[in-house]
């Protein structure tokens, strides 16, 4: 796993609520200052990540801007989606993936 210097924990869908996108002015400031910004979806924040369905353009900004989107495997599971179906340009993670990742960054967000 990579190590970030700053993780966001979002746990709330960005298809009902505005939590993922308001983090952008934040992300947007600290990535243009070099920080290595990554992001977990998790709990309700995993949906919206399907390819099958329309992929909320709030998750494909942080795709686009090449930020590391990590999607909780047990979170899709228990919400009948499959990780196989997660788009391109974001890592399925399992919960040793998630502790790796709080382990080995510097500051850790939660938007749970």
């Amino acid at each position: 796993m990579a190590k970030h210097d700053i993780v966001y924990l979002v746990g709330h869908s960005c298809r009902q609520e505005t939590h993922l996108e308001n983090i952008i002015p934040l992300v947007d400031v600290q990535h243009e200052a070099g920080k290595d910004v990554g992001i977990v979806l998790m709990q309700d924040g995993v949906i919206g990540t399907s390819k099958l369905g329309t992929v909320p353009e709030t998750l494909m900004y942080f795709i686009n801007m090449e930020i590391p989107v990590h999607v909780l495997a047990p979170d899709l599971i228990a919400r009948g989606l499959t990780p196989d179906t997660v788009i391109d340009g974001a890592d399925v993670i399992d919960y040793s993936g998630l502790v790796d990742i709080l382990v080995e960054s510097n500051k850790i967000v939660s938007i749970l």
